[in-house]
């Protein structure tokens, strides 16, 4: 957000650091707001705080003035030490839960307190970067817009994370619990190749116990670290203060909770709770959001991500996701000719995924994210090609393009009969062999997703040629079927615990499930509506195994009539999603 200068007071005769903001961020907090704010970091006087020596404008530079500190960082020492001495690490948190409490008292949320940001001054902890903080939290609006946010991903709490503005000194609270957490195992809570990888997990996976890290931390110390790092802000300690207590062993921090039972012990048939979901903005937008179990909580307003590309109609499935959604497919135009992109959404812009002809029917992604299949001609011929480009191998021509197969954890892939002779599942080993192993039986069932026992499917009891049908689960081994969700349903998934489905209303919804019960909860949640839809079967969604939802929304379409001389007026009483009207 800033780069930091060496400089001298020549009136002092002392080194100076002075920050500056970089000019994107100092253009959406603009001169007045920032210098009007940093009065009230200016006023922040505690031992463990770095002060704030002063601040100003330079033409359009934003920029306030520090001690030089000579000493390091947090994040030198943990470099270096890997794990502080356990004592240490208290200390050391404690210094900086003191500041926080300081700095919450007088209306400040750090927002971004990561080892980075906490100096070293002759060993004892100093915390640095309120400067911008209050100002970029008052121009929250004009940064979400932008794009922009406070934060690094291992440290951000979840409401952080969800892109919430409102946040209270329980987030510092959670962020200073990762540091602490790191202090004493030697790495923070979560860690990942990608941002949104280490936001996925700080939305839905627990941290591993302290004491399993390192045996030797005192159990009211790793105590006071689950808590503070607890997923709702409610369950944390209410102040910085309350943890810093819990960490000196002065207060008891089961009051605030308990410890979390081993994840093979929790129940994963619980209420869906929508943390995330991405709405759209433009024709294609990417959901990117979590679905994590818990208690009941309200739902926040969505956040939005949207990848700007023209429609293709509703005919052939248009994007997919990856098992770890990290990375979107998705097909657009390119000089007049459609395209396969592939977009990591960690990078700024999507590539074209070379070695992919023009034409390509659909996509189902392999279970190790490294392929996807598709047709891709006339003829409508089936082949696999790599995500990450090159040339594709072309699969059995008695396997004709069809929007409905499923790629199982096996490397096995599984297809609906012929799309114009009802032959029944196919099934293509890992071995590029064909089997037909259930005869002409179960010909209206097609596969929609294979589960991790490889042996189980989702799929749908839909009658050749119609659009939606009810859910069955189908043995693999002896073909046999049974009724799961008796719904009109055009696409269903499975990912973290739950059903993802699509209904011929257009909305995308969610409803908790447990493989191993195969027990479906009672209280579906609507996390989308108006989602595009075709007549053929084919729900514009994508689900991947980490709980990130993509879709294409259908705009809401209004059917009228105009008259020669221009007027309109409208052809139905309600607005619906009509389309391509006739006239006998």
């Amino acid at each position: 957000m800033a780069t930091v200068y060496l400089a001298h007071d020549t009136k002092h005769d002392r080194h100076v650091a002075i920050k500056v903001l970089r000019p994107e961020l100092a253009a959406v907090i603009g001169a007045e707001r920032f210098l009007s704010e940093i009065k009230t970091t200016a006023n922040l006087q505690h031992p463990h705080i770095l002060p704030l020596f002063d601040s100003g404008a330079a033409d359009s530079f934003l920029f306030y003035v520090m001690p030089f500190v000579e000493g390091i960082s947090l994040r030198d020492r943990m470099t270096r030490e890997k794990q502080l001495p356990i004592n240490e690490a208290v200390r050391i948190a404690s210094e900086i839960a003191s500041a926080l409490d300081y700095a919450h008292r007088h209306g400040v949320i750090h927002r971004d307190i990561k080892p980075e940001n906490i100096l070293l001054h002759d060993s004892r902890a100093l915390v640095a970067d309120f400067g911008i903080a209050l100002a970029a939290s008052k121009a929250g609006t004009r940064m979400t817009e932008t794009g922009m946010s406070l934060g690094t991903p291992q440290y951000m709490s979840p409401e952080q994370a969800m892109g919430e503005r409102e946040l209270d000194a329980r987030s510092d609270v959670y962020a200073l619990g990762c540091v602490t957490y790191e202090m004493l195992t030697g790495e923070p809570p979560f860690s990942g190749p990608t941002a949104q990888a280490i936001v996925a997990k700080v939305m839905t996976a627990e941290p591993a116990e302290v004491t399993v890290l390192r045996k030797t931390v005192p159990g009211h110390v790793a105590d006071a670290v689950h808590i503070a790092l607890q997923k709702l802000p409610a369950d944390r300690f209410a102040s910085a203060a309350e943890f810093g207590a819990a960490l000196a062993g002065s207060r008891s921090p089961t009051t605030r909770g308990t410890r979390a039972a081993p994840v093979s012990a929790r129940h994963t048939g619980r209420a869906v709770v929508l943390a995330s979901a991405i709405a759209v903005v433009a024709t294609l937008a990417a959901v990117w959001g979590w679905l994590r179990t818990g208690p009941p909580v309200a739902v926040q307003p969505p956040s939005r991500l949207a990848v700007l590309v023209p429609t293709l109609g509703a005919l052939q499935r248009q994007l997919a996701l990856t098992p770890d959604g990290t990375t979107l497919l998705y097909t657009t135009i390119v000089n007049g000719e459609s395209r396969t992109m592939r977009h990591d959404l960690d990078a700024d812009e999507p590539v074209q995924v070379s070695g992919v002809p023009s034409f390509l029917a659909g996509y189902v992604t392999s279970p190790d994210g490294e392929e996807f299949i598709g047709a891709v001609n006339s003829a409508q011929e089936m082949y696999r090609f790599p995500i990450r480009g090159g040339n594709g191998r072309a699969l059995p021509r008695e396997l004709r393009a069809t929007q409905d197969a499923a790629w199982a954890p096996d490397g096995s892939i599984w297809f609906d009969g012929s799309i114009d002779v009802d032959l029944g599942i196919a099934r293509l080993g890992p071995d590029n062999v064909l089997t037909r192993p259930f005869g002409a039986r179960n010909v209206n069932l097609i596969p929609n997703q294979i589960l991790a026992d490889n042996r189980t499917a989702l799929v749908l009891s839909r009658p050749f040629g119609a659009s939606a049908g009810p859910v069955h689960l189908l043995d693999l081994e002896s073909g046999e079927s049974t009724p799961l969700l008796d719904l009109a349903v055009v696409q269903i998934r499975y990912t973290v615990g739950h059903l993802v489905y699509a209904l011929t209303s257009g909305m995308l919804e969610v409803v908790a499930f447990d493989p191993e019960t195969r027990k479906i909860g009672d209280r579906p949640v609507t996390i989308a509506t108006g989602i595009s839809l075709s007549g053929t079967g084919v729900a514009q969604f994508a689900v991947s195994a980490n709980g990130t939802v993509a879709y294409i929304p259908e705009a809401e379409r209004s059917l009228v009539l105009i008259d020669r001389a221009g007027g309109i007026r409208s052809a139905v009483p309600d607005r619906r999603n009509f389309h391509s009207p006739r006239f006998s």
